[in-house]
């Protein structure tokens, strides 16, 4: 990351932490916007409440967060489909994926 972009990350997230807990959600999205060669490194570095998608195809929801983001899409360990769709999102090894459907069988 070039000086330039170290100073500006630095000034964002001293920002981030002056406002209100409740609105970090829509204060990282305006930084975001401002800032777009930030992205990653204000999504990871700044904690968001969980959030909660659906998964359209299972008709179940998931929570959402940085490890199963991709981009703007996060993939749904009950369908391994992206949300909104991705075509070309990583999708965990079988071996995985197959320990991933036997622990979401202890949640249903």
């Amino acid at each position: 990351m070039a000086h330039d972009d170290d100073k500006k990350l630095e000034r964002a997230l001293d920002l981030m932490r002056r406002v209100p807990p409740q609105g970090i959600s829509k204060h990282l999205g305006d930084l975001i916007d401002l800032c777009p060669s930030l992205t990653d490194e204000l999504l990871s570095a700044v904690d968001q409440p969980l959030s909660i998608k659906r998964d359209e195809i299972m008709d179940t929801d998931f929570i959402i967060c940085d490890y199963n983001r991709d981009g703007d899409s996060f993939r749904s360990p009950w369908s391994n489909q992206y949300f909104p769709y991705l075509a070309d999102g990583y999708l965990p090894p079988i071996q995985l994926r197959t320990i991933e459907e036997d622990l979401n069988g202890a949640f249903k």
